[in-house]
């Protein structure tokens, strides 16, 4: 299980390994700048999990809109439950089984599972929402997410992208679209730093995180258009540059 889960960082992060007399690998502390620097990057990995963003993303979002007061915890706790709840439960039925690793799924062949259920329940409960008569801001988190999953699903089969960037990204810039008034750069500096974190832990590497960064923001921009939210993503990209 990925150390997310054990609260601490892995123990070749913190220690460096060198033979003793005999041979045989002792550990070697690494200075303490270095473990405040490893420790960093698991605490933005831990708390930029898909896991907390989707329903804090979901959450600012839907709370956001306004005239939605009243309609807020319905909202909010449909839309947590299809888009993380029941991809969760999924994964973790899978561990006790035996068919997954751990709850970040971080073996790729282990993936295909989790991304159809959450795929399939995000558009659900983004259908279920709309029929609700809930607004375009709010249905519109499960259509980005289930887009975002059916491609990353495909990308997985092949290589191993990052999900927690691209998740990540997803969320950030569906929440620069969709909440009034909030500027780019205030949620965007983010995705870097996840990247940064996700790449020192050694969960992936550079080019996938980028990867992931690029491929959902793009996904994301084109759900955003088709939803006719076009205008203000013009407005968004204008305030970045």
């Amino acid at each position: 299980m990925e150390n997310e889960i054990l609260g601490q960082v892995t123990e070749s992060q913190i220690e460096n390994r060198a033979p003793d007399e005999t041979g045989a690998a002792v550990a070697v502390p690494q200075p303490p700048l270095m473990v405040v620097y490893h420790s960093i990057a698991f605490a933005f990995s831990a708390l930029l999990s898909p896991y907390l963003v989707i329903p804090m993303g979901t959450l600012a979002i839907v709370a956001s809109q306004p005239g939605l007061q009243r309609q807020l915890i319905l909202w909010t706790s449909l839309s947590i439950f299809f888009s993380t709840a029941v991809p969760a439960l999924y994964v973790v039925v899978q561990m006790l089984r035996g068919k997954i690793t751990d709850v970040h799924v971080m073996e790729r062949e282990q993936r295909s599972g989790p991304f159809v259920v959450a795929v399939i329940s995000s558009a659900v409960g983004a259908v279920i929402l709309r029929m609700l008569e809930a607004p375009v801001q709010v249905w519109g988190i499960g259509l980005v997410l289930a887009v975002n999953g059916v491609i990353m699903l495909w990308i997985s089969s092949f290589w191993k992208i990052s999900i927690h960037v691209a998740v990540l990204s997803a969320t950030v810039l569906a929440a620069i679209v969709m909440i009034p008034n909030v500027g780019g750069w205030r949620l965007s500096w983010m995705v870097p730093a996840l990247i940064w974190a996700r790449v020192t832990r050694g969960r992936h590497s550079l080019q996938q995180g980028l990867a992931a960064a690029v491929t959902a923001s793009a996904l994301t921009g084109g759900v955003m258009y088709l939803l006719n939210l076009w205008p203000r993503v013009e407005q968004v990209l204008d305030s970045l540059f």
